[in-house]
């Protein structure tokens, strides 16, 4: 088997019959005085593809200052969201002709301090935070401490960093205004309070239901982990309630689906029973029965902003403050789990 790692440009000159200097303006694309014909470029990938070339990023890195890597630390890869953005920022590093190294916190700060202690070394250019941790301020604090180009995605909208994260408050205030609409006056409340937009969805929540004057008990809100059963548990206690709400607003699909297999296990039916109302607009939200009614986020247009985001903090073209932060806008998506609450 031949050693592919004592490879060296010389070699593939030998193989493709051209110089060395052509070799390393093909294989590093750079450009020269006298161009470099089309053929004479195949001839030396072939060469190189042919011998078991692969460029190393690293070594590259000391003439450069750039490795085309990225990394990002994703809070939980069990979240159905987070799953699909990261995908959708992978895709959109590709084509700004970025590679993504991806860190698994596991919803642990202490598992997402290590990742960014090993992030924020020179082997990457820059780096993405994706769903805030509970308690991040140690990581902030490490990229205060060691500055490198960052962006926070879906982590709220007042992460103290170049950010991209939907309209929190607008969501919410669209997908109350439909509730109400419908005829609903008993509206409840279910997040995981540990990520900071759903606090925020939390806050305009409660301003809602000052502002309209809703028939209101304190248990209508209730924080709940972010599992089905959990919200399950939830919406069985509800259902219980002298006076249970007519309509619940969940801050994640996952949510709302683990609610309306609460409200099934007790004998009621969603949306006759109990509306129950999204956020994220996961696959599975279409696929169920009834189909859940929710809120888009944009996955593709915020991995788009977000990669060219970095790529401009990367090259050094700080951005205006204004636009280091930059909001995208959910849509409400209308099927089946809401309606009219019963006379």
């Amino acid at each position: 088997m031949e050693n592919h790692s004592s490879l060296t440009l010389a070699d593939i000159a030998k193989a493709a019959h051209v110089s060395v200097s052509t070799v390393s303006r093909v294989l590093n694309q750079r450009e020269g005085s006298i161009p470099i014909s089309q053929a004479t470029v195949e001839r030396v990938r072939e060469a190189a593809r042919r011998l078991g070339y692969s460029p190393n990023p690293f070594a590259a890195a000391l003439r450069t200052q750039r490795t085309g890597v990225l990394g990002a630390i994703l809070r939980d890869l069990g979240d159905p969201f987070l799953s699909v953005l990261v995908r959708a920022l992978q895709r959109a590093a590709h084509q700004e002709g970025f590679d993504l190294l991806v860190g698994h916190a596991a919803s642990d700060p202490s598992t997402a301090e290590r990742h960014l202690a090993f992030l924020l070394n020179p082997w990457f250019d820059g780096l993405f935070l994706l769903g805030n941790l509970p308690g991040d301020a140690p990581l902030l604090q490490m990229l205060t401490q060691r500055p490198r180009p960052c962006v926070a995605v879906a982590c709220g909208t007042q992460m103290a960093l170049p950010a991209v994260a939907i309209d929190e408050e607008a969501g919410t205030q669209l997908a109350l205004d439909y509730l109400y609409q419908l005829g609903h006056r008993r509206i409840a409340f279910l997040g995981n309070l540990e990520h900071a937009g759903v606090r925020e969805r939390l806050v305009c929540f409660q301003r809602f239901v000052q502002e309209r004057n809703l028939e209101w008990q304190e248990y209508y809100a209730q924080h709940c982990h972010s599992s089905r059963s959990d919200a399950a548990a939830h919406v069985r206690h509800f259902l219980a309630l002298s006076e249970p709400p007519t309509a619940l607003f969940c801050a994640s699909d996952l949510l709302a689906l683990g609610a309306m297999s609460g409200a099934w296990q007790v004998g009621r039916t969603v949306p006759e029973d109990l509306s129950i109302l999204g956020f994220d607009d996961i696959e599975e939200a279409a696929e169920g029965f009834p189909s859940l009614t929710t809120f888009r986020q944009p996955v593709e247009m915020m991995a788009d902003h977000a990669t060219r985001l970095i790529h401009r903090l990367i090259e050094g073209g700080l951005p205006k403050e204004d636009a280091c932060r930059v909001t995208v806008q959910p849509e409400l998506i209308l099927r089946q789990s809401c309606a009219a609450p019963r006379v």
